[in-house]
C-alpha cells in the first residue's frame, strides 16, 4: 500500500477544511486536503446567504463571479401574516453561488501551496504518539497533524473519543432554486410558525426579480410536503418552474464540547461551529477555520502536537465567537419552545416598539448577540419569554 506522507492533512474540502488549508499553507506548512467526492463544492447542500463583512473576515471578495445577488435587508413574517423589515441603505449580504465559492477558495489553497486529492475518502484513521496515519481506499496517508472537517457526519470525532454533534439538534433541510415567481431582488424573506416549519423556519432567497431560492428545515414532520404547502401559498397563481434542488443537514447544536485533542483540530460543521438561530457555518465556520489554520502551523514549527500547545485553538476560537455561539444557542431553545401565538406576540411588540429600527441600525446576522441582548432588555419582552428564560437559565 503506498503511503504518501505530508505535514498537515486536512479532511473535507469544504470551506473550513480549504481555510484552514490556506492559512497553514500560506505559514510555511506542506498541507494535504483529503476530498470524497469527485468535484470541489459538489453536491451543494447551502442555501448560500452569506453577509458582506462576513466574507470579508474569513478572505473572500465580494465582487466575484460566485456572488449572485446582494441584499440591503431583510423581510420577518410571523404565523399570522405579521411582518416587519430589517434594512440598510447599502447591501450587506449576499446569495452565492456555492459551487463557484468553494472553487473559488480551492484556488486560493492550491495558490498557497496546498495539495488537493479528490475521490478520497477516509475510511480509517490512526492517531498516535509521533504521527497520524490515516487509510483511504488503496492509499496509505501520514502526517504530524490532521484537521477535521469532515462535516456533520461526525465520523472521525467519534473514532477519537470525543463527543460528537448532538443528533437531536441536526434536522434535514430541503430547497429549491424556481424560476417564474414574483420577489423584491433586494430583499431576503424569513417565514417562522410551527404549521410553516415547526422547529426552523422557511427562507425565499432571491437570486434576481424572477428567479429564488425557496427552501425550509423542520423537525418531526416532511420537508418536502411542507415546501410543497409553502411555495404553493407563498407563489400561488404564479407559474414558476423548479431548476434545482438541494437537501441536506440543518445544525442547530453550537459546538461539541471539545475541539481539539492529541495531533488533531475540529472545525467547521465537525466541531458544531454553526449559528444555531440559522443554521449558517460558513463565515463563524470559517473564522474557526482560520485560526486552525494558523494553530497547526504553529504546532508543525515547534513540533508541539499535544493537548496542552493545541488547546489554544479552542481558546482563541471561543475567546472571538464563545458569547456569541451562547446566545444564539439560547434564542434557538427558546424560540423552538414558543407557541405561534406567542410568536405573534412577540412581532407584534417588535412593531409597537420600532424594534425593527435598533435592529436595522445595530443588527449583525454573524454576531447577533448584542441584537438578542437589546431584545432581552424591552420589559415586555422580557416578561413574556421570563419563564423560559428561567428554564434555560439566560
Amino acid at each position: 500500500m503506498a503511503l504518501k506522507e505530508t505535514q498537515v492533512l486536512i479532511v473535507g474540502a469544504g470551506p473550513s477544511g480549504l481555510i484552514a488549508a490556506r492559512e497553514a499553507a500560506r505559514r510555511g506548512a506542506k498541507v494535504l486536503v483529503l476530498e470524497e467526492h469527485a468535484e470541489i463544492g459538489r453536491p451543494c447542500h447551502c442555501a448560500g446567504l452569506l453577509s458582506l463583512d462576513g466574507m470579508r473576515k474569513i478572505g473572500l471578495s465580494v465582487n466575484e463571479s460566485y456572488v449572485q445577488n446582494r441584499f440591503r435587508g431583510a423581510i420577518f413574517f410571523s404565523p399570522s401574516g405579521l411582518s416587519f423589515t430589517v434594512e440598510r441603505e447599502t447591501p450587506v449580504a449576499c446569495v452565492v453561488d456555492r459551487v463557484l465559492l468553494d472553487k473559488f477558495l480551492a484556488h486560493q489553497a492550491v495558490e498557497s501551496g496546498v495539495e488537493i486529492e479528490l475521490r478520497r475518502r477516509v475510511h480509517d484513521i490512526c492517531i498516535g504518539e509521533t504521527e497520524v496515519l490515516v487509510r483511504s481506499g488503496d492509499r496509505k496517508f501520514k502526517a504530524e497533524i490532521v484537521i477535521d472537517a469532515e462535516g456533520a457526519s461526525s465520523r472521525i470525532v467519534k473514532t477519537t473519543g470525543l463527543e460528537p454533534l448532538d443528533s437531536q439538534s441536526l434536522m434535514p433541510g430541503l430547497q429549491f432554486d424556481l424560476i417564474g415567481v414574483d420577489v423584491d431582488p433586494d430583499y431576503v424573506e424569513i417565514h417562522v410558525g410551527r404549521r410553516i416549519a415547526p422547529g426552523f423556519f422557511a427562507w425565499v432567497i432571491p437570486l434576481n426579480d424572477n428567479s429564488a431560492r425557496v427552501g425550509l428545515g423542520c423537525r418531526g414532520a416532511d420537508p418536502g410536503e411542507l415546501l410543497s404547502r409553502f411555495i404553493e401559498k407563498r407563489f400561488e397563481g404564479k407559474r414558476y418552474e423548479s431548476l434545482a434542488r438541494r437537501s441536506g443537514v440543518i445544525i442547530t447544536s453550537g459546538p461539541i464540547k471539545r475541539t481539539f485533542s492529541n495531533r488533531l483540530l475540529i472545525v467547521g460543521d465537525a466541531a458544531g461551529q454553526v449559528k444555531p438561530t440559522t443554521g449558517g457555518g460558513v463565515i463563524l465556520g470559517g473564522i474557526c477555520a482560520s485560526i486552525a489554520g494558523r494553530v497547526a502551523s504553529e504546532a508543525v514549527k515547534h513540533g508541539r502536537f499535544e493537548e496542552a500547545f493545541l488547546r489554544s485553538y479552542e481558546k482563541l476560537w471561543k475567546k472571538e465567537l464563545n458569547r456569541e455561539f451562547r446566545y444564539m444557542l439560547w434564542a434557538r431553545r427558546i424560540f423552538n419552545a414558543l407557541s405561534d401565538r406567542a410568536i405573534d406576540r412577540i412581532f407584534e411588540l417588535i412593531i409597537k416598539e420600532d424594534l425593527q429600527q435598533v435592529i436595522s441600525e445595530e443588527g449583525d446576522m454573524d454576531f447577533q448577540s448584542s441584537i438578542l441582548s437589546e431584545m432581552l432588555r424591552r420589559r415586555r419582552i422580557f416578561k413574556l419569554l421570563l419563564p423560559l428564560l428561567r428554564f434555560y437559565r439566560l
